[in-house]
């Protein structure tokens, strides 16, 4: 789950240079920092962390005013829903067993 984390940031961060939109500043900002927390989150296994950082990036178009511009619209609900669902399962519901050596 740490490297899904990882390349999810990684994809949000090229989003804005890969579909265009990288001219507007609000859209290309959120990429950038939320997918550096996202892979910071990621390195450090703080999914329920990383899991907050997608939920920010899937609500950011509304506050910032970039929900008109499609392509950051989806990005921004694709990817922040992806990592949101993912890391916020590893986070919340996932429970570690250990290995009980007889």
């Amino acid at each position: 789950m740490k490297w899904v984390t990882i390349i999810l940031g990684i994809c949000l961060i090229l989003a804005p240079f890969i579909f265009g939109y990288s001219g507007t500043p609000g859209a290309l900002w959120t990429c950038l920092v939320m997918g550096a927390v996202i892979i910071v989150m990621g390195f450090l296994e703080a999914y329920k962390w990383a899991a907050g950082g997608g939920l920010v990036t899937m609500v950011a178009p509304w506050i910032l005013g970039f929900s008109g511009i499609g392509a950051a619209l989806w990005c921004s609900l694709i990817l922040g829903g992806l990592v949101l669902i993912l890391a916020g399962y590893r986070g919340f519901f996932f429970v570690e067993t250990k290995a009980i050596n007889v």
